[in-house]
């Protein structure tokens, strides 16, 4: 009898595999917001033009917060007295913040739904041309000759563009700004926590030789302790939520448990059923007719 070798098929590759590894390129390779690529410079001032059409009042620009100052290296701070007493090194730590008058926001102010802006953002080549673009229409002689009846006022052409550029440098100017006092509100905190650190082990110590000193001082014992406590509220929540799935594991075993199986309820059943049919049977009479 002759043999058949069956050559096996190359196997083929998952497609929910290629895609995952195509979906993390794409998102390594993804550009930054405009805003943040946008190269931060002053506002366009927009002179007036005077065309036969006058443009329809408009709400006045926000006017732009100042520029995040650069992060250089901060000047030194006021020389802690601990440490100058120990090592008579200056200290180094972070700076305190400058004195930023931030704008607050409107109270009527509703957040644009991004579903209405699906389809409208600006590039980052558009954001750049438009101080040039600004100049170029306010030399436009011809501008109605060009574009036609259709298009729109050149006033308000111009006021518009200002007013979106304007937005787009404000909010590069503020998400630099929250780069920089994000990372400087980190490095505080860690000069903060390393001096704290060194007085937690301390304060314990004091503490339990003499009480109340945690009545005395609940804010410096809350602040000492705070790590402690959170820790001690997240065992109890993992405890809790542990036992919670043990009690519903065993509640499940004991329904399990108490339900008949389906082969001991089907089969006195189908003892009746046989019985049923079997007793018609016994029951027959032959009856035989003459003519």
């Amino acid at each position: 009898m002759p043999t058949i070798k069956h050559t096996p098929k190359a196997s083929k590759p998952s497609t929910k595999t290629s895609n995952t590894t195509a979906a993390k390129a794409r998102a390594k390779v993804r550009k930054p917001a405009v805003a943040e690529r946008a190269e931060v410079t002053t506002p366009v001032a927009v002179p007036s033009i005077t065309q036969a059409a006058t443009p329809p009042p408009a709400a006045p620009a926000a006017t732009p917060a100042p520029a995040a100052p650069a992060p250089a290296s901060p000047p030194a701070a006021t020389s802690n007295a601990a440490s100058a007493g120990s090592s008579g090194a200056a200290d180094t730590s972070v700076a305190a913040p400058p004195q930023v008058t931030i704008p607050g926001v409107p109270a009527n102010f509703v957040p644009a739904n991004p579903a209405d802006l699906r389809g409208f953002h600006a590039l980052a080549s558009e954001v750049a041309a438009v101080p040039d673009a600004l100049a170029e229409l306010q030399g436009f002689s011809n501008y109605g000759a060009v574009f036609g009846i259709t298009a729109p006022d050149v006033g308000q052409l111009t006021q518009r563009l200002s007013v979106a550029y304007d937005w787009t440098m404000l909010l590069s100017q503020t998400t630099a700004w929250y780069k920089y006092a994000k990372s400087q509100q980190g490095l505080a905190w860690k000069d903060a926590l390393l001096l704290l650190d060194a007085l937690k082990a301390p304060f314990s110590l004091a503490s339990t030789a003499n009480p109340a000193l945690l009545s005395q001082y609940p804010a410096i014992a809350r602040l000492l302790g705070a790590q402690a406590v959170v820790a001690k509220r997240a065992a109890a929540s993992r405890a809790k939520t542990k036992k919670a799935a043990a009690t519903s594991a065993a509640e499940a075993e004991a329904t399990a448990e108490a339900t008949p199986t389906p082969a001991a309820a089907a089969a006195p059943a189908a003892g009746q059923a046989s019985g049923a049919a079997a007793a018609p049977v016994a029951a027959a009479r032959v009856v035989t007719v003459t003519g």
